[in-house]
This record gives structure tokens, C-alpha cells and sequence, in this order.
């Protein structure tokens, strides 16, 4: 037998750009319009676009459904840092 461990299945899904299905997600960490960022087993990813809605998130099954405008995903070893916004008071 193989000493590896079994790695959960992470799929995804795009059509037209506007809808997005992705399995294997085991928690969404934070989400607006223009950026959802969610946990595989593996990594985090951070979906960037504009309008993004979450359709549907079940922890159970890992399923994730959005929708809008999806310019781009992106993996992370660690979660990304929130964009720091600029401000003349620091």
C-alpha cells in the first residue's frame, strides 16, 4: 500500500465567464462583489471579478456556485492579505 494520503478532489467549472461550479472547497473566508476567497484541502483561491454572487456554499458536499463577471482565479499557499486601502491619517 502507498504511504500517500488521499487528497480530496477539487474540480472547477466556468462557463461564459458568468458561472462558476467548484468542488472540494471546505470553507469561504471572505467574499464581496469583486472577490470571493475561499479553502481547498490544498490551498486557498481567490476568485476576482465584478457583480460576484454566491449562489450556493455547502461545507458538507464542498460545493460552490457563483455568479457574475469572473475576470480571474488564482491559488495561494496561505490566504491572501486583504488589499490595504490608502489613507492620508497613517
Amino acid at each position: 500500500m502507498s504511504s500517500e494520503v488521499q487528497e480530496e478532489r477539487h474540480d472547477v467549472v466556468i462557463k461564459s465567464r458568468e458561472h462558476m461550479e467548484m468542488s472540494g472547497i471546505i470553507d469561504v473566508s471572505s467574499f464581496d462583489d469583486a472577490e470571493i476567497i475561499a479553502q481547498t484541502s490544498l490551498s486557498s483561491v481567490s476568485i476576482e471579478g465584478e457583480n460576484l454572487k454566491i449562489e450556493r456554499f455547502n461545507a458538507q458536499s464542498g460545493e460552490l456556485i457563483v455568479n457574475g463577471h469572473i475576470n480571474g482565479m488564482f491559488y495561494y499557499k496561505k490566504e491572501p492579505q486583504k488589499k490595504k486601502k490608502f489613507s492620508f491619517f497613517k
